[in-house]
């Protein structure tokens, strides 16, 4: 099976998508902790005349992204991964 055209396919897109949608949750998880770490009263400020910071509402936002993400990666997987998974299967049974 590993030496199958279709696998090799399957693994290469399946890299592709990963590290594509990986490099957007480390940059933004990590921009979010390096403001956390480095400047932390930028996210202690609260918003207009609200109750809520600009920390609480850039988490919520990182939150949303990873849940997008999410939905992005089982789409994407539904779409190109599925099918290499089901001609692989045929050619294997």
């Amino acid at each position: 099976m590993k030496n199958s055209k279709d696998y090799d396919l399957l693994l290469s897109e399946r890299k592709k998508i990963v590290l594509r949608l990986l490099t957007v949750i480390i940059f933004s998880y990590f921009s979010f902790i390096s403001v956390i770490a480095f400047n932390p009263n930028f996210f202690g400020q609260l918003i207009a005349n609200t109750f809520y910071s600009i920390g609480i509402v850039f988490g919520f936002l990182l939150i949303l992204l990873i849940f997008i993400v999410t939905l992005f990666y089982v789409y994407l997987a539904n779409k190109t991964l599925e099918p290499l998974i089901k001609n692989i299967h045929k050619q294997f049974k």
